[in-house]
């Protein structure tokens, strides 16, 4: 199995926590790590890559087309959900760029 997901760094306090919460996607905080949710779901040869720059530049490429076509995407979704989406884009990056929020690729083996 492989995925990519995005984390919170490690070894946060509990208001940098909250910050990642507010500027990370939905359920973005876990109470365990995903390599131990790999183990414990019987997975083996437990493989991590950051993927975290890529992952930034993705965001900031979304984050600048949002800004130059702001006015035909605002029609489209409406203001207050372009506004939101471009906010949470913001944060996230913010988020990023203070080693608050990482992107990581897992890959696991279940016999």
């Amino acid at each position: 199995m492989m995925f990519t997901t995005i984390e919170a760094a490690e070894g946060l306090s509990p208001a940098e926590r909250l910050l990642v919460a507010r500027s990370g996607p939905s359920a973005v905080l876990t109470r365990t790590s995903y390599p131990g949710l790999l183990a414990s779901a019987g997975f083996s040869d437990i493989r991590y890559s950051d993927i975290t720059a890529e992952y930034r530049t993705t965001q900031q490429a979304w984050t600048d087309a949002m800004r130059r076509e702001a006015r035909a995407i605002s029609a489209a979704m409406g203001e207050p959900a372009f506004e939101q989406r471009l906010a949470d884009r913001t944060d996230a990056l913010a988020a990023v760029d203070a080693g608050l929020l990482e992107r990581s690729q897992y890959s696991a083996v279940r016999p």
